[in-house]
């Protein structure tokens, strides 16, 4: 298990699974993913969505991954914990999922200055190749810089995820100081990491809990 390189100042618990995971520290699975911004309030039941989020001290929560980014969100509204786990590919990245879950933390009372992230392992940039056109829609984003976007040696684009949720969570007002991502790409460490794009069915997990 791998853990976000910050702690918030409250009980909680927070990590990035790996092919190497005990199952019995992984989430029951409540999210049928499907590329989105919807996040729900969590339950013991199966929805469809990509993003949840618990104020209830031992329920654990988490998404699951195999390049997409798996994003870790945790704060405190008033005196009371507040945790999400948003699971975000290309098309959850360019349509906001992180600001919606930012989002649903500041109508809960909460100050985005204090709320901790963490970005966890994905296909970075040095492996992730996509469509000019994901380039072009990714450029409209508000949070985008040039440095986002590359060349890759086949001459095709790359888009680095890591980067704009970043820049996106920067904007939002959050501190760079709270900041636990670890920027490991599952196609370079597939000894450690599952990745869709290398044919794996396996999942690995970031997941969050209240304690």
């Amino acid at each position: 298990m791998l853990i976000p390189t910050v702690q918030p100042p409250f009980p909680m618990a927070w990590g990035f699974s790996t092919r190497q995971s005990d199952p019995a520290e992984l989430p029951v699975r409540m999210l049928a993913q499907v590329h989105g911004c919807c996040i729900w309030e969590a339950e013991d039941i199966l929805r469809e969505g990509d993003g949840h989020w618990t104020q209830v001290a031992g329920r654990r929560i988490g998404v699951r991954t195999a390049d997409c980014v798996p994003i870790l969100l945790a704060g405190l509204v008033g005196k009371r914990p507040w945790v999400a786990a948003l699971h975000a590919g290309w098309r959850g990245v360019l349509a906001g999922i992180l600001r919606h879950g930012i989002k649903q933390f500041i109508n809960l009372g909460g100050n985005s200055h204090e709320l901790y992230f963490a970005f966890g392992p994905c296909i970075q940039a040095c492996h992730f190749e996509v469509g000019s056109e994901v380039i072009e829609e990714a450029m409209r984003d508000p949070s985008w810089r040039d440095d986002f976007a590359m060349v890759g040696p086949r001459g095709k684009h790359h888009l680095d995820m890591h980067g704009l949720l970043e820049s996106q969570a920067l904007d939002l007002g959050l501190d760079s100081k709270k900041n636990g991502s670890l920027r490991l790409c599952t196609l370079c460490e597939r000894d450690i990491f599952f990745s869709h794009r290398a044919g794996d069915s396996g999942r690995q997990w970031g997941w969050v809990e209240i304690l």
